[in-house]
Formats: C-alpha cells, structure tokens, sequence
C-alpha cells in the first residue's frame, strides 16, 4: 500500500486466509447478549445496543455467551500489533494514547469485534494488541493522520496479523 511520496511502506507475503477459530460455524437463531463487552448478536452480526443489553441482562428469554472479539481478547488471541516508538511519541504519549482510545471508541461503533487487548511497554516502545488485523490499521492510520512520521505495515505469510510499526 503506497502513497504519493512514499509514505507509507508496506511489505507484504503472499497472503493465504485462513479461517478464524473464533467466529462460530453455525450461529444461533435470534438474539444473544455478550456479558463482558454488552454487544447484541441480532441478524447474524454483532452490535451495540445498550438499551437492548439493559433490558435483557438479567434475563433467561436471551442466551449470554462471549462474542468472538471477547473470547480473543480473553485467551490473548491478537490478530494485529501496534508499536509506537521514538522520540516525539514519547513528549506526546499521553495525546497519542487518547488519539489511539478516541480510534477504537469510534471503530468499535461500527464493530463491537474490534478490540483492543492490552496495551504495554517491551523493548522502549508502547506495544498495542488488537483482535482484528483492520484495527491495528484503523489506529496506526490515526496516528499518522495526526503526527505524520513513518507508519509501515508488515503482514504475515499465511495467517490473518499484522503489524504496524509507527515512529517519530
């Protein structure tokens, strides 16, 4: 994926899906409540619908279990990695961090799958874990939006991660 100038890098493998052990072969009929995130399974997709979550929590009419992005985040299944580094990140860490939350509030609307599963510090740079591929993207892209630098992206041969490597 380039841009004009060359800013952003991307090297890639040949990619071969593979399929997510997470998602469900046969979804159930009607409704279903994740307990941990509150999203809403209805027409074979998860959503957000709180005043729906509300109403049926405490009820046995809806079956509970844990959306596919919930049991990822849960077992430390990370589709996709974030690393930030350098010098500007860490003056303007704390704005950074909220740009990156601001992201995930906003993609998570769209997709309640969409998951940040920890964030944390190794080897000098702030590592964020995700539980799809196109989050990583989403919050690398807002960065770059913001600050600029240099954003690469390097995908895996074979398996759905990637990595998205942004320094200034």
């Amino acid at each position: 994926m380039s841009r004009k100038g060359r800013k952003w890098i991307t090297e890639t493998q040949e990619f071969q899906t593979t399929d997510d052990p997470y998602l469900p072969k046969k979804y159930p009929g009607g409704e279903a409540i994740c307990p941990r995130c509150h999203a809403v399974f209805r027409d074979k997709r998860w959503l957000l619908d709180e005043e729906f979550y509300q109403e049926f929590k405490d009820s046995d009419l809806v079956p509970k279990f844990l959306c596919p992005g919930c049991r990822k985040a849960v077992d430390r299944y990370p589709m996709g990695y974030l690393y930030l580094s350098g010098p500007f990140f860490e003056e303007h860490k704390e704005e950074i961090m909220r740009i990156i939350n601001n992201e995930y509030e906003r993609a998570r609307q769209n997709n309640p799958l969409q998951q940040i599963i920890a964030i944390y510090e190794e080897d000098g740079q702030t590592v964020v874990e995700t539980t799809t591929e196109n989050l990583a993207q989403r919050l690398g892209r807002a960065v770059y939006r913001a600050y600029k630098g240099d954003l690469t992206f390097k995908w895996s041969e074979g398996n759905k991660l990637v990595r998205v490597y942004w320094s200034r």
